[in-house]
Protein backbone atom coordinates (compact mmCIF):
# COMPACT_ATOMS: atom_id res chain seq x y z
CA UNK A 1 0.00 0.00 0.00
CA UNK A 2 1.50 3.48 -1.11
CA UNK A 3 0.33 7.27 0.77
CA UNK A 4 2.66 9.09 -2.06
CA UNK A 5 5.64 7.26 -2.64
CA UNK A 6 8.21 10.05 -1.01
CA UNK A 7 11.22 8.40 -0.04
CA UNK A 8 14.99 7.84 -1.66
CA UNK A 9 14.89 4.07 -0.25
CA UNK A 10 15.06 1.89 -2.99
CA UNK A 11 11.73 -0.63 -2.92
CA UNK A 12 10.01 1.57 -0.15
CA UNK A 13 7.77 3.30 -2.42
CA UNK A 14 7.06 0.76 -4.93
CA UNK A 15 6.70 -2.90 -5.57
CA UNK A 16 7.06 -5.45 -8.63
CA UNK A 17 3.78 -7.23 -7.07
CA UNK A 18 -0.07 -5.20 -6.63
CA UNK A 19 0.09 -2.15 -5.30
CA UNK A 20 -2.71 -0.21 -3.91
CA UNK A 21 -2.51 3.84 -4.05
CA UNK A 22 -3.87 5.58 -1.27
CA UNK A 23 -4.23 8.83 -2.67
CA UNK A 24 -8.15 8.14 -3.26
CA UNK A 25 -8.21 9.44 0.72
CA UNK A 26 -7.64 13.19 0.59
CA UNK A 27 -10.79 14.15 3.22
CA UNK A 28 -9.76 16.11 6.06
CA UNK A 29 -12.35 17.01 8.49
CA UNK A 30 -11.95 19.57 11.73
CA UNK A 31 -13.60 18.66 15.30
CA UNK A 32 -13.96 21.70 16.89
CA UNK A 33 -15.35 20.33 19.97
CA UNK A 34 -12.69 17.72 20.13
CA UNK A 35 -10.27 20.01 18.77
CA UNK A 36 -8.93 17.13 16.89
CA UNK A 37 -8.84 16.24 13.21
CA UNK A 38 -9.56 13.39 10.71
CA UNK A 39 -7.24 13.14 7.84
CA UNK A 40 -7.07 10.54 4.91
CA UNK A 41 -3.96 8.57 4.09
CA UNK A 42 -3.79 10.30 0.65
CA UNK A 43 -3.69 14.20 1.87
CA UNK A 44 -1.36 15.89 1.01
CA UNK A 45 0.26 18.33 3.94
CA UNK A 46 0.31 21.27 1.79
CA UNK A 47 -3.72 20.92 1.81
CA UNK A 48 -3.70 19.40 5.65
CA UNK A 49 -2.15 22.67 6.63
CA UNK A 50 -4.51 25.16 4.39
CA UNK A 51 -7.44 23.28 5.57
CA UNK A 52 -6.66 23.75 9.17
CA UNK A 53 -5.35 27.20 9.18
CA UNK A 54 -9.19 27.92 8.60
CA UNK A 55 -9.89 27.36 12.10
CA UNK A 56 -7.12 29.00 13.18
CA UNK A 57 -4.58 25.46 14.40
CA UNK A 58 -2.04 23.50 12.77
CA UNK A 59 -0.65 20.23 13.21
CA UNK A 60 3.22 19.13 13.08
CA UNK A 61 3.99 17.65 10.09
CA UNK A 62 6.89 17.94 6.92
CA UNK A 63 8.10 21.39 5.65
CA UNK A 64 8.63 19.70 2.10
CA UNK A 65 5.53 20.41 -0.55
CA UNK A 66 3.88 17.73 -1.96
CA UNK A 67 4.14 15.28 1.13
CA UNK A 68 1.30 12.96 1.78
CA UNK A 69 -0.11 12.13 5.05
CA UNK A 70 0.13 7.62 5.15
CA UNK A 71 4.00 7.36 5.62
CA UNK A 72 4.36 10.50 7.79
CA UNK A 73 2.24 9.27 10.27
CA UNK A 74 3.43 5.83 10.61
CA UNK A 75 7.27 6.80 10.60
CA UNK A 76 7.37 10.55 11.64
CA UNK A 77 10.66 10.30 13.31
CA UNK A 78 12.81 13.24 13.62
CA UNK A 79 12.76 14.84 9.99
CA UNK A 80 8.94 15.54 10.43
CA UNK A 81 9.04 16.90 13.88
CA UNK A 82 7.48 13.83 15.81
CA UNK A 83 3.94 13.72 14.00
CA UNK A 84 3.64 10.33 15.16
CA UNK A 85 3.48 12.36 18.65
CA UNK A 86 -0.06 13.86 17.86
CA UNK A 87 -1.14 10.62 16.64
CA UNK A 88 -4.83 10.40 18.42
CA UNK A 89 -5.96 7.42 16.65
CA UNK A 90 -5.79 5.15 13.42
CA UNK A 91 -9.40 3.58 11.47
CA UNK A 92 -7.63 0.80 9.37
CA UNK A 93 -9.42 -2.19 7.66
CA UNK A 94 -7.78 -5.37 9.11
CA UNK A 95 -7.41 -8.82 6.74
CA UNK A 96 -10.72 -10.16 7.99
CA UNK A 97 -12.66 -7.25 6.29
CA UNK A 98 -13.28 -5.51 9.97
CA UNK A 99 -12.83 -1.68 10.72
CA UNK A 100 -10.35 -1.23 14.18
CA UNK A 101 -9.85 2.24 15.36
CA UNK A 102 -7.00 1.64 17.37
CA UNK A 103 -9.05 0.01 20.33
CA UNK A 104 -6.01 -2.26 20.36
CA UNK A 105 -3.09 -0.90 22.05
CA UNK A 106 -0.56 -3.27 21.00
CA UNK A 107 -1.58 -2.27 17.33
CA UNK A 108 -1.41 1.41 17.90
CA UNK A 109 1.74 1.40 19.21
CA UNK A 110 2.82 -1.12 16.11
CA UNK A 111 1.85 1.40 13.67
CA UNK A 112 3.01 4.70 16.01
CA UNK A 113 6.84 3.70 14.04
CA UNK A 114 5.86 1.23 11.77
CA UNK A 115 7.03 3.54 8.88
CA UNK A 116 7.40 1.30 5.45
CA UNK A 117 6.10 -1.70 7.53
CA UNK A 118 2.52 -0.57 7.11
CA UNK A 119 3.41 1.59 3.78
CA UNK A 120 4.31 -0.79 1.48
CA UNK A 121 6.19 -4.35 1.36
CA UNK A 122 9.89 -3.23 0.96
CA UNK A 123 12.26 -5.85 -0.45
CA UNK A 124 13.68 -7.97 2.89
CA UNK A 125 16.60 -6.97 3.14
CA UNK A 126 15.73 -3.35 3.66
CA UNK A 127 13.03 -4.49 6.29
CA UNK A 128 13.31 -3.58 9.31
Amino acid sequence: IKSGGHTNNRGFSSTQVVQIAMYSFPDITFHSGAHTSTVGTGAIWDDVYSTLEEYGVNVVGPKVTGIRVGGIVLGGGMNYGLTIDDVVAYKLVLPNNTVNNSSDPDLFFGLRGGFNNFVCSPPEKYRM
